[in-house]
């Protein structure tokens, strides 16, 4: 029987070397170049054009670059940009992959493995670790559990994509891979993890004020949670993180001390916070390599960024609570 054709839908807003890296690596795969295509959807005025040219001149890579038009984030919607992929997709199956990833060259050959037995397919996502370990490491650890369902590393049959409604246009660009697995599973369908079909997440330089855009984005977990009750709480998704609540606690008690004993309760309350956060960010960065400028910031938001996620869950309450699907 002949194998299904797959889709590689390939997001990009203006990295080019990382696109380049992830072209070669597609180029690269041992499934047969008449098996799968691949469509690169780019921001527009991007350099991703003459970059698939390139790669298409020197390796033969069966792949085309379009740009989404009028697209209202200005390119910034990686959900957005594989929906308009899937659309121009002429494979039965979407293999999902991210500009800065580079899957190994048996990807999408393990992956088609299980397609005649599943809809959706996972596969393993590896963080290659740095010489010294980083917090940004750290933290996209995460992504190598079975179940995340990152879209660096996701195939679906693309009937079933679109019968579900592709990523929901309100998860931008957070949370919008979960919806979709989520959407697919509440259907009673399973999503097998494919172990052998690896793509590798680069560790990304520091950018500490993301910790605060993480944190805005805590707006839309009340919609996940409308939408998905069952896989929400399966999840164990909570609107503040363990590490958080020390420091509501801390803010609570800062309150109290200050309405009971004024001026000098707030004084002690906040020198309080002041201590905790010293020792919280002292012992989360131990052990890492850390620039001061990372340290600095990251360190200034560690209390900010737990009353940022409760106020932003309660925006999110508020707007989504009649959202019925």
């Amino acid at each position: 029987m002949t194998a299904p054709l797959v889709t590689v839908v390939i997001p990009t807003h203006r990295r080019e070397e990382s696109l380049r890296a992830a072209l070669r690596s597609v180029a690269g795969q041992t499934l047969p170049r008449d098996r799968f295509e691949v469509i690169v959807v780019a921001t527009a005025d991007d350099p991703a054009p003459a970059v698939v040219d390139q790669l298409v001149a020197e390796t033969g890579l069966p792949a085309r670059c379009v740009s989404l038009l009028n697209d209202p984030t200005g390119g910034r919607s990686p959900a957005a940009k594989r929906n308009h992929g899937a659309e121009l997709a002429a494979g039965d199956w979407l293999a999902f992959l991210d500009d800065d990833c580079e899957p190994e060259s048996e990807w999408l050959r393990e992956a088609a493995e299980l397609f005649p037995r599943a809809v959706a397919v996972e596969g393993r996502t590896v963080i290659p670790p740095p010489p010294v370990p980083t917090m940004t490491y750290r933290g996209l650890k995460s992504f190598e559990r079975p179940g995340g369902y990152q879209s660096c590393n996701m195939f679906y049959r693309r009937d079933v994509f679109l019968a579900v409604g592709g990523f929901d246009s309100r998860f931008p660009f957070y949370l919008e891979d979960s919806d979709l697995a989520w959407s697919v599973l509440d259907r009673g369908h399973a999503i097998p993890f494919a172990e052998r079909a690896v793509v590798r997440h680069p560790v990304n330089p520091p950018a500490p004020w993301r910790l605060l855009d993480d944190a805005k984005r805590a707006v839309l977990l009340p919609l996940l949670r409308i939408k998905h009750p069952r896989e929400y709480r399966r999840a164990g998704v909570r609107m503040v993180r363990r590490s958080h609540v020390v420091f509501l606690v801390a803010w609570l008690l800062a309150v109290v001390a200050s309405v009971a004993v004024g001026w000098v309760g707030a004084a002690a309350g906040l020198g309080g916070i002041v201590l905790l956060t010293l020792a919280v960010s002292l012992r989360a960065f131990r052990g890492c390599r850390v620039t001061p400028h990372e340290f600095v910031v990251t360190t200034l938001l560690m209390p900010v960024v737990p009353l940022v996620r409760v106020v932003q869950f309660a925006r999110g309450w508020v707007r989504y609570r009649r959202v019925t699907t």
